[in-house]
């Protein structure tokens, strides 16, 4: 009779033997399988200890570059802005540590500080349209046309524009002391604006210097922003943008490349290098002495790193 017991011995049988052939399976296989995975491992060890190799090989040559593009370029750009007032306007999210270091680079090419201001980011929050819209009329000198549109980014750069170039729509305007104060306290008291030096309204070009591309909810308006603010200084003065990437969707530096551009603004993609600070100055210098636009630095659209490697 089959009863219990004998369940129990066939089931410990059955377990048993299956008990005993994983040992002897892996037994068998331990040896090569285990051979295998170490090789594996230790090419994939191999691997990752070149490709560290690489990248600091390269980051050293980048320091390198760098370091060498800081030696050259106060006798590089040596006089050539002199005679020349140039403005420095931070974006929003610009890193002070570099906008400083554009300003250096300035001084070097002998060019006079027609003021420093930085945009803050409410100045491109949609949020706050209505007010710099509202706020135009109450500030636009009486020597200029307040620009009619319910844009207030666009409507208030071109205000912005005119009072810190002394130009309006590229046609000279006279602008005074007042003119400028009224404009950038009201600015300084919606909180969009902060005034490193004072404007002398007579700027003869104009470096914006642009922080991360944006990639909130509200990208799409502050990266539009950012154009708009950059093309209504290029209306009035030659205008170069200079960013730290030209990467991500509705980056502000590919939008300024772009076949749409109403106004020519030259960009450089690398600002926060030596070689794109020095760019920034040459983009500049070739804007004013002829017009020429070009479009520097390592990233998408790229004309070469400067324009006699273009």
């Amino acid at each position: 009779m089959i009863n219990f017991r004998y369940h129990l011995v066939s089931l410990t049988a059955v377990f048993l033997a299956l008990t005993i052939g994983l040992i002897l399976g892996t037994a068998a296989l331990n040896g090569p399988a285990m051979e295998a995975l170490e090789a594996t491992s230790q090419s994939l060890r191999d691997s990752n200890n070149a490709m560290r190799d690489e990248i600091a090989a390269l980051e050293e040559e980048l320091e390198d570059d760098q370091s060498f593009a800081s030696e050259i370029a106060p006798s590089y750009l040596d006089g050539r802005l002199a005679g020349h007032n140039i403005l420095l306007v931070a974006m929003p999210g610009a890193e002070t540590e570099v906008v400083d270091e554009v300003e250096e680079m300035l001084g070097y090419s002998g060019a006079a500080s027609a003021g420093r201001i930085s945009l803050l980011d409410d100045f491109l929050d949609p949020a706050n349209n209505d007010q710099l819209a509202g706020l135009v009329d109450g500030v636009t000198p009486d020597t200029i046309e307040a620009p009619v549109t319910y844009d207030g980014v666009a409507a208030m750069s071109a205000v912005l524009a005119a009072v810190t170039t002394g130009s309006f729509e590229g046609a000279p305007v006279e602008i005074t002391p007042a003119d400028i104060t009224t404009v950038t306290t009201g600015l300084t008291e919606l909180g969009t604006l902060t005034v490193e030096s004072e404007p002398t309204g007579d700027a003869t070009g104009v470096i914006l210097v642009g922080g991360a591309v944006a990639t909130d909810s509200d990208a799409d308006e502050r990266n539009t922003g950012v154009v708009s603010v950059a093309t209504a200084f290029a209306v009035d003065d030659p205008t170069v943008y200079a960013a730290s990437v030209s990467a991500g969707e509705g980056n502000p530096v590919l939008a300024l490349r772009g076949e749409d551009v109403e106004v020519p603004v030259s960009t450089v993609d690398n600002v926060n290098t030596a070689q794109g600070q020095i760019a920034a100055v040459i983009a500049l210098v070739e804007l004013i002495t002829d017009g020429s636009v070009y479009h520097l630095g390592t990233g998408e659209g790229n004309e070469g790193q400067l324009p006699g490697a273009a």
